[in-house]
């Protein structure tokens, strides 16, 4: 790209060569590194450092922050999600396929919804979130601009404030969950990979999922839930409330 620059800007007169070509090979690419995410081991101290300053934070990003360490949906899954997605009454929420990953891709033959099986605290955040922003198209409305959703800053700025910058990030939140529910409450790793919204490799993966995986997702995100309400104290016993894979 600087060599195109370079080489209108000669054909324009205001520059006589181009020296891109002899850096060829002087400067290295940058390689494409994983998405930083603590460990299950770090998680007691990550919640502690969260519930020292959600007290001072606005409801609204405490909420986001939650439900994306509960979920551990797409970051924009769950900033962008619409009021019209979320039955408080029934408890459900469904993702439209259109707003996951391989929707927006257009490469979702299936049309596959996503199924975000909350646990009961996230019901008590939607709840409470409901009563400040329930008139507005989206939970997480834009601050500027109403109509249109907010950004995922308000994790990053947390993450921040924590000290966790660099440590962690939203997507951080899905290798940590995987890493917790698998290792320490003794979940499948496809049953895992079902909540994680991954794409499934053929149709009989997909029936099986509508199958069997959707109720036994139910019950592993409220022990994954009941597992990080006990973290923050250091005392929660691996396997403690999930059962081991045969």
């Amino acid at each position: 790209m600087c060599g195109q620059i370079f080489r209108f800007a000669i054909a324009e007169g205001k520059a006589e060569t181009d020296p891109v070509p002899s850096l060829r090979g002087a400067l290295k690419a940058t390689a494409k590194g994983h998405h930083a995410a603590i460990t299950p081991d770090d998680l007691p101290k990550f919640i502690r450092a969260f519930e020292k300053i959600e007290g001072r934070i606005f409801v609204p990003t405490k909420v986001m922050f939650r439900l994306m360490m509960l979920t551990f949906v797409r970051t924009s899954e769950l900033t962008e999600t619409p009021w019209s997605e979320i039955d408080l009454e029934n408890e459900s929420w469904v993702i439209d396929w259109h707003r996951m990953k391989m929707g927006k891709k257009k490469v979702n033959p299936r049309k596959v919804n996503h199924h975000v099986f909350l646990p009961r605290q996230g019901w008590e955040l939607l709840r409470e979130l409901h009563a400040i922003t329930g008139n507005n198209k989206y939970l997480f409305p834009n601050q500027r601009d109403h109509e249109k959703p907010a950004t995922n800053f308000g994790i990053l700025a947390a993450l921040k404030r924590m000290g966790y910058a660099g440590k962690m990030t939203g997507h951080g939140f899905r290798s940590l969950a995987m890493g917790v529910i698998k290792e320490r409450l003794g979940y499948r790793h496809e049953v895992v990979d079902r909540q994680l919204s991954h794409a499934l490799g053929d149709t009989y993966g997909e029936a099986y999922d509508r199958a069997l995986f959707l109720d036994e997702r139910k019950v592993m995100m409220q022990q994954y839930a009941d597992y990080l309400d006990t973290a923050a104290s250091g005392k929660v016993i691996a396997g403690r409330f999930g059962r081991r894979a045969a």
